[in-house]
């Protein structure tokens, strides 16, 4: 019974994500159908009930991912975002490694607390439009923004959904993010860099077109755009700007207050629906609601794969491969994160990976196992171009900025697609995964 129990669950489990990787039903919906039928076989087959679904929701992540969310709409729709691309971008005067750093530098800054989604919606066409100005292949620089997105997300609490589930697991805190993952993300950082820098070789066989960035942007943004520069609603730009400063205060603040960091998301969040003038029509989109439902529904299946056994599977390769070691059995959890990662995205992989690692935790002393999981994720998440949320959408919207762009000038550089991108991610995660082995090995000494 026990191996029906774990064939059905795995099967049912991978069944949904190939229909919400393929795109062929909304992911959300696709991932509450499935926690449904999970009920379902748990009351048919008396493994999984509706009590231990509720305990498997990771409420305090939810919260955060609200809160964050509405935050960063608001200052989106501030124009903030759009006038920093416009000043970054008119301070390299056309120079192409200055580009390429001021490009991946500020989309890893951006990332560090705002939707990596929402970032690079506005890099993308900003880079797009350079790369044609001055004759420099677009997708590899497209990549690099992708990868310096998920050390962005990586680096802090908020930044991505996969440390908003650890942080709120093992009740770890803003700067516990900052002490464990700022440092390996920003030596992972500088990597970056050195390995696309021979991208941006060559000196810019024109000089920088600005009025056609602006044009970009204008089509992005109309709103946020007159004549000759970036508009920025004052009154958005306080509401969020406030909210994001206070709330980061409060993240400081919440270990030595004892508050959990989910609370002070949540209230952000509120406040962010009474002041941020949010239309009416827009709060679903606002709030994330989409992905909400998506880890609601990831969650409660998850619990149902721990009920029907599946997960001490996980727990059993890891300690085998182990070898009752503690460095070989954390740098295997990261080194299987980051296999399993590419294949599920990287919020999948975590809330799948973190009831094990929860289970295990207790084996080990300090934060290690946390970051061994996080830092696996990332690698993962970098490989391929399905390993991040944003990856898919960025690859579509480029294919689409380019036929647009093509029309009046030749757009420069191949359109990234799920096996172009590949010559990047595989050996940047590779990297990454190596690097992360002897900071895990160092740290857990």
């Amino acid at each position: 019974m026990e191996t029906l129990r774990i064939v059905m669950t795995l099967s049912l489990f991978v069944v949904i994500f190939i229909l919400v990787q393929t795109d062929r039903v909304e992911r959300g919906l696709a991932m509450i159908g499935g926690a449904i039928l999970f009920l379902l076989l748990g009351w048919m087959f008396d493994f999984y009930i509706l009590e231990e679904a509720f305990e498997a929701i990771y409420f305090d992540s939810l919260a955060l991912l609200f809160g964050m969310s509405l935050i960063s709409n608001v200052l989106y729709r501030s124009g903030l975002f759009h006038d920093l691309a416009f000043r970054a971008v008119r301070y390299s005067q056309g120079n192409r490694l200055l580009i390429l750093t001021i490009l991946i530098l500020a989309t890893y800054a951006a990332s560090l607390c705002f939707n990596n989604l929402s970032v690079m919606v506005i890099v993308l066409p900003l880079t797009l439009v350079l790369c044609q100005s001055l004759a420099m292949p677009a997708a590899p620089l497209v990549a690099a923004e992708l990868i310096a997105s998920n050390l962005g997300g990586a680096s802090t609490l908020v930044g991505d959904f996969p440390n908003m589930i650890i942080g709120s697991v093992a009740r770890l805190h803003f700067d516990d993010f900052i002490g464990g993952m700022m440092v390996p993300c920003l030596v992972l950082l500088a990597v970056l860099l050195v390995h696309f820098q021979k991208y941006a070789s060559g000196s810019a066989s024109k000089g920088l077109d600005m009025d056609a960035i602006h044009q970009a942007l204008a089509q992005l943004s109309p709103q946020h755009t007159s004549a000759d520069k970036i508009v920025v609603d004052s009154y958005l730009f306080k509401v969020g700007g406030w909210g994001f400063i206070l709330s980061l205060l409060g993240f400081f603040l919440a270990k030595p207050l004892g508050i959990l960091p989910a609370m002070i998301s949540l209230l952000a969040g509120l406040a962010m629906l009474f002041w941020g003038r949010i239309p009416r029509e827009g709060f679903f989109s606002a709030m994330s609601g989409g992905d909400l439902l998506f880890f609601l529904g990831l969650f409660v299946m998850v619990g149902g794969l721990q009920a029907a056994g599946v997960l001490e599977l996980f727990h059993a390769v890891i300690v085998t491969l182990g070898g009752n070691q503690t460095t070989t059995t954390l740098v295997v959890l990261m080194w299987l994160a980051g296999i399993v990662t590419p294949l599920f995205n990287a919020g999948p992989t975590t809330a799948l990976l973190i009831p094990v690692v929860k289970g295990m935790s207790g084996d080990f002393s300090g934060d290690a196992i946390w970051w061994a999981l996080s830092l696996g994720v990332l690698a993962g998440s970098s490989a391929t171009l399905s390993g991040a949320t944003a990856g898919p959408v960025v690859a579509s919207t480029m294919a689409r900025y380019a036929r647009e762009m093509s029309r009046d000038r030749p757009m420069v550089g191949e359109v990234l697609d799920f096996h172009g991108y590949l010559q990047w991610g595989i050996p940047v995660s590779l990297l990454f995964l190596m690097l992360s082995t002897v900071y895990i090995t160092f740290i857990a000494m």
